[in-house]
């Protein structure tokens, strides 16, 4: 309701609502990230060797770098999207100027 409210009037909804929907989903996302990593990691015979700074680095460094390949994949698909979309741009002016 409140982002529906937001785009059309220009309302901002409660403060409340707002962090409800927006970073209390990814705060859970982050939080159920570092749990399986920890799991995957602690599971590896080597990560018991590791000093416990390191262990903490550890599973740090994984979830960086699993977020940055993510925001990767995120980054050429919405590349792929605004090229076809400039392309259609490009055919509907091109179209325009050859009816004129």
């Amino acid at each position: 309701m409140s982002n529906q409210l937001t785009k059309t009037q220009g309302i901002k909804a409660p403060m409340k609502e707002r962090v409800t929907e927006k970073t209390i989903p990814m705060t859970k996302w982050h939080a159920e990230q570092y749990f399986q990593t920890w799991e995957v990691m602690t599971s590896d015979p080597r990560f018991a060797k590791l000093a416990p700074y390191n262990q903490t680095s550890c599973i740090a460094t994984v979830m960086i770098a699993t977020n940055a390949a993510l925001d990767k994949i995120r980054e050429k698909r919405d590349a792929k999207k605004d090229a076809a979309k400039l392309e259609e741009i490009s055919k509907t002016s091109t179209a325009e100027r050859k009816s004129a």
